[in-house]
């Protein structure tokens, strides 16, 4: 029970509290009385004080358990004036004293006028009761007192209430502000919260409609923004309206930026276009607002339209640029999330839709594929040599060729089709209800040809084609990541195919890529399992078939899979930067290696390593490493040699070149492997030192039975001895062959005739065997 009595109590207005407490305290102030009077044996007082008590104890809980205020503050009021006149005929005018403090209340417990016309009536009654009891100059100064109490106290409850009523109403006004704002947080659609804001204003000022016009993209006309009450065919009539200098009000406002007050359209010139529509629907002044950023940019106008003939006043200027200040950060914020919408959806540079965007498509297009039980295709287009474009023209150059790319690439699609960014020169096509392949591969060849059209940038003509990787739902995929990879597959086998090509995913593109996975997985912990050992094919003089020099050749055994060929695993070493470890460690083990070599067996030995451009990378800091690592190990550097393809000479020449050279002075002796394969330029053999010279095994192999490869063979054979580099012949597999080379004027050689790669141990007894002969 007292808890909810507490209840009632705290889940009551603030009004209520004080009313009750009121009421509560004044009961409790009787009490004394009422137990003086029974000490006393004072009938009156007993009388009073009780029925005091009684009535103040039946509002108390008449308020307490409803919530009817209103009713309960009048009956105080009154019974509380009743009470005291009634104490002051029964007892006397000794306790006029308590009128003074029902004069006060009666102004709490009732309306201001009411309050002071029972005040008035209970000033009278006292005057009577009292006028025989009292002299007339204290009856007249408790009078006077009683009176100037009352209109004092009228005074101030009418000045409170009218401050009341302000607060009340700036309060009402705040609610509502800030109900618009949030609206505005809650990011709602823009018209809504317009509207909204329109009709707040409207509530405010009831003989008045307002209307909110939106600038267009142009920067040129008004569109309709919110007018809900306005008739339609003004809002028609002004949606898209021009703006300019007495284009109307609001024409005019967007036109000058500063306010417009037309007080009478009839008469105005600014309305003289629009006289008869204004009649029409009934208004007759009109004051817009121009609605402008933090930026001094127009976003729209705000316009308050009156029936009669109006001019504002202080507050409705206060309302307006509240009003107005609102709907700009309304409009604002829309524009804040339309640019970051943008942002996530869009690419910035070419304008059409990022990964993100792209995603969403594709789920929209593979539902609908699979709801019509119809087919969709895959594009992945990347641009060929597009890393050529920026290297040699700069990026702003490449840019411009992705931006003409992306106008290209949509002149060839379809309607429905979609094109995306996915990021650098790759792109991804969706192409919607194409249930034969040759729709698919009719717009693929339009692709590739415009696309291997020449690019005009900067008065210059650039050669960028392209090559297409298709995947086909639902043969090829279900699922989103899936077609995505399997397109990604087949682009890279249309790269592989020679480039500018279209290439279709198949199954073995699926096992090549897990087992392409599955290497990547097993490779990233091969070096710490220790799975890597090395072996060596030794490289022998012809005329004696004494070992000089070993190249030392890097190999995998897994455990499970067994031996993996480095064909296999060293160009995803090198995709996944992983070379670089890789070849440390055959650093590590060679120079190791070499020098235990060099001091027991041959002194003269000399190991040559393979490097990856990966290496060539940061200045080549990892390949200068092993020239100052040489000289702490105390190993000379003539035990090692540096293997380059002439490839990667002539794709990296300015990076290469600077290493080689570094590394070259230090003694390391550097060797073309591979040579004639490349891009064979004879130039660099003369600008730049090199120490040996490894003809590819694809000539050697055919010297027998070819007299081209014997020419090129002797020729480059000549060549080199006259530019005093040493020839290495690769791939030496049959006596004809090693007496050719020798023939030509080659002395040294490398292959299974003289000998196979060999492990350290193979490799050492082998050494050992030919210091035994010496």
């Amino acid at each position: 029970m007292k808890a909810k009595l507490k209840a009632k109590f705290i889940n009551r207005s603030l009004e209520d509290k004080i009313l009750l407490t009121l009421t509560a305290t004044a009961t409790l102030g009787l009490l004394p009385f009422l137990i003086f009077g029974f000490q006393l044996q004072d009938q009156l007082a007993k009388l009073i004080a009780a029925t005091a008590i009684f009535g103040l104890s039946c509002i108390f809980i008449g308020l307490l358990f409803s919530r009817k205020t209103t009713i309960f503050s009048a009956l105080l009021a009154i019974f509380t004036q009743i009470i005291i006149l009634a104490a002051i005929y029964l007892k006397g005018a000794n306790l006029i004293y308590w009128a003074f403090p029902a004069v006060v209340a009666s102004f709490y417990l009732l309306p201001a006028l009411l309050g002071g016309a029972f005040n008035s009536i209970m000033i009278v009654n006292v005057f009577f009761i009292a006028n025989q009891q009292l002299d007339t100059v204290n009856l007249y100064r408790i009078l006077i007192t009683l009176v100037l109490t009352n209109l004092f106290a009228l005074a101030f409850s009418m000045f409170m209430q009218k401050k009341n009523r302000l607060l009340s109403d700036n309060v009402t006004l705040s609610q509502s502000r800030n109900k618009l704002l949030e609206l505005i947080a809650s990011s709602n659609k823009l018209t809504t919260i317009l509207s909204a804001i329109v009709k707040e204003i409207e509530y405010e000022f009831p003989n008045v409609r307002g209307s909110i016009l939106l600038l267009d993209g142009s920067g040129k006309h008004l569109t309709l923004g919110a007018a809900p009450s306005l008739p339609d065919f003004f809002n028609q009539a002004v949606d898209g309206m021009t703006i300019g200098h007495g284009a109307g009000s609001c024409g005019t406002a967007a036109f000058t930026k500063k306010r417009v007050i037309v007080s009478d359209i009839a008469n105005h010139p600014y309305w003289s276009a629009w006289k008869d529509l204004a009649k029409k629907a009934n208004i007759a002044a009109c004051w817009s607002e121009p609605i402008i950023d933090s930026n001094g940019t127009l976003l729209g106008t705000f316009a308050l339209y009156h029936e009669k003939v109006a001019t504002p006043t202080k507050r409705d200027f206060i309302a307006i640029e509240q009003i107005t200040n609102i709907a700009r950060i309304a409009i604002e914020r829309e524009r804040a999330d339309n640019i970051i919408w943008q942002q996530a959806n869009y690419d910035n540079l070419t304008l059409l839709p990022n990964r993100n965007l792209m995603h969403e498509h594709l789920m929209t297009a593979i539902a609908n594929a699979q709801r019509d039980k119809s087919q969709l295709a895959v594009v992945m287009l990347d641009l060929d040599n597009f890393k050529d474009v920026n290297d040699s023209l700069g990026h702003s150059t490449g840019d411009k060729l992705l931006i003409q790319t992306s106008r290209r690439i949509k002149s060839c699609l379809r309607k429905n089709d979609i094109v995306a960014r996915l990021g650098g020169d790759e792109f991804v096509i969706i192409l919607v209800g194409t249930n034969s392949t040759a729709d698919i591969d009719n717009i693929g060849q339009k692709l590739l040809s415009s696309l291997s059209q020449p690019y005009q940038i900067e008065q210059k003509s650039v050669y960028c084609a392209a090559s297409l990787g298709i995947a086909l739902y639902p043969n090829d995929a279900d699922n989103i990541d899936a077609l995505l990879r399997n397109a990604d597959q087949a682009m890279y086998g249309a790269k592989a195919r020679g480039r500018n090509s279209i290439h279709y995913f198949t199954e073995q593109m699926r096992t090549d890529f897990l087992k392409r996975m599955e290497i990547i997985q097993n490779l990233r912990s091969a070096l710490n399992k220790q799975q890597f050992h090395m072996v060596y094919q030794p490289i022998v003089d012809l005329t004696n078939n004494k070992i000089i020099k070993a190249e030392a050749l890097i190999r995998w055994q897994h455990p499970e899979i067994g031996a993996i060929s480095p064909l296999d695993f060293i160009p995803l070493a090198e995709e996944t930067g992983l070379i670089c470890d890789i070849s440390d460690w055959i650093f590590n083990q060679v120079s190791q290696q070499v020098k235990h070599w060099r001091e027991h067996y041959c002194p003269e030995l000399m190991i040559s390593i393979n490097t990856s451009p990966v290496q060539y990378r940061n200045q080549g800091r990892q390949i200068t490493n092993w020239a100052e690592l040489l000289k702490k190990q105390g190993l000379e550097q003539q035990a090692i040699a540096i293997e380059i393809t002439e490839n990667l000479l002539m794709e990296n020449q300015s990076q290469v070149i600077s290493v080689l050279d570094q590394v070259r002075q230090q003694g390391v002796a550097i060797a073309i492997d591979d040579f004639g394969t490349g891009y064979c330029s004879f130039s660099y053999l003369k600008n730049y030192t090199i120490d040996y010279l490894k003809i590819d095994k694809s000539f050697v192999q055919n010297m027998a039975t070819d007299n081209k490869d014997a020419a090129l063979c002797q020729a480059i054979i000549v060549m080199a001895n006259k530019l005093g580099i040493d020839v290495i012949a690769e791939g030496i597999e049959t006596e004809q062959q090693k007496q050719l080379l020798m023939q030509a004027g080659c002395h040294l050689g490398q292959g299974y005739l003289l000998a196979k790669p060999m492990k350290q141990q193979e490799f050492e007894q082998l050494l050992i065997q030919e210091q035994s002969k010496t």
